[in-house]
């Protein structure tokens, strides 16, 4: 994932916006720790961490004894005021720059405003070489939105924290996600903005391929059956190679697994008749060294001769009349 000069811009987040300030919105003081645990977190990400804040000496209309809501409010951020001051929780973070908005008019984005140094946001990014912007903090339905868009606007990819921001209400917030949606900013949960792997890239373990190491060991009985052996690859003082086509001993070998599977084939123990090892006890021995079968040594042997199960069936449990009758069988 290429690694880009990234800025973090936290919008408004002010005593006056949170709960108990004069336009306080619901949520606003748990946000503001979760941005402060987000920047402590993730503080090596950011080339660059920028605050605005409301700051009105006198806006004009944009305040209102009798407000809509919509386009004048109440009274708000008054400049050198303690609810204009950056909330407590955001105040103690490295920030790079602090811009405030909106002295003598109303300023919803925060490229609206400018530094101590009469510097806009926009220029000051630029000076910074910033490539993206994430955009945090309140109001999610106005200011956020407003700065989000114009970061775009001015030509940077942007993404919105969704879980780090909050609307003045859940009306609101929907047509402000719909409207930056529709723009083309990325609106993301904050623990999504700096993932250990690419998205979409599942690693495997090394040496791990998820399998059983029986099914493994079948596998490789079926592969050694299944394709030709090099007589240098193996100690021949035993066994030779058989070049006149397969015996009746090379056609038990080669379906040994499907017996393994099927409870057919031994798992221990060779012939007892002093022979030498046949190619199926051969690899009954291989399955030796890879397991420990000794839990099985003092299984009872079952003599088959000793079992009689005449008593338990009899011809009157089936009935061949159709049998008898098909003219096939005549």
């Amino acid at each position: 994932m290429e690694e880009l000069n990234r800025a973090l811009i936290i919008v408004d987040v002010q005593p006056t916006f949170c709960e108990g300030g004069a336009l306080g919105v619901d949520g606003g003081n748990a946000v503001a720790d979760k941005i402060a645990d987000f920047v402590t977190n993730n503080v090596d990400e950011y080339a660059f961490i920028a605050t605005t804040q409301d700051w009105h000496v006198d806006p004009g209309s944009h305040f209102s004894t009798n407000p809509d809501f919509v386009d004048t409010w109440p009274p708000h951020g008054v400049a050198g005021t303690a609810e204009a001051e950056l909330h407590e929780a955001i105040a103690s973070l490295p920030i790079d720059v602090e811009v405030k908005k909106g002295e003598y008019e109303a300023a919803y984005s925060g490229f609206e405003g400018v530094d101590a140094n009469d510097e806009g946001l926009e220029s000051i990014l630029r000076d910074a070489e910033i490539q993206a912007i994430d955009v945090v903090g309140i109001a999610e339905s106005h200011c956020v939105k407003e700065t989000a868009l114009d970061g775009l606007k001015a030509g940077w990819p942007v993404r919105v924290l969704s879980d780090l921001t909050v609307p003045v209400s859940p009306e609101q917030g929907e047509e402000a996600r719909t409207d930056m949606d529709e723009a083309g900013i990325e609106q993301i949960d904050s623990s999504e903005a700096f993932g250990f792997y690419e998205e979409g890239v599942d690693a495997e373990i090394p040496g791990d391929d998820g399998s059983d190491p029986f099914d493994q060991f079948l596998e490789r009985v079926d592969d050694e059956e299944s394709e030709p052996s090099v007589e240098d690859d193996y100690d021949d003082g035993d066994f030779s190679l058989d070049t006149d086509g397969p015996s009746n001993d090379d056609e038990e070998s080669a379906d040994l697994a499907d017996r393994i599977r099927m409870g057919l084939a031994p798992l221990a123990g060779t012939q007892e008749t002093g022979d030498e090892p046949s190619d199926q006890d051969t690899t009954v021995m291989a399955v030796e060294d890879e397991y420990d079968l000794s839990e099985f040594d003092d299984l009872p042997d079952i003599d088959d001769e000793s079992i009689d199960f005449s008593d338990e069936v009899s011809e009157d449990d089936f009935d061949f009349r159709d049998i008898d009758s098909d003219p096939r069988l005549s």
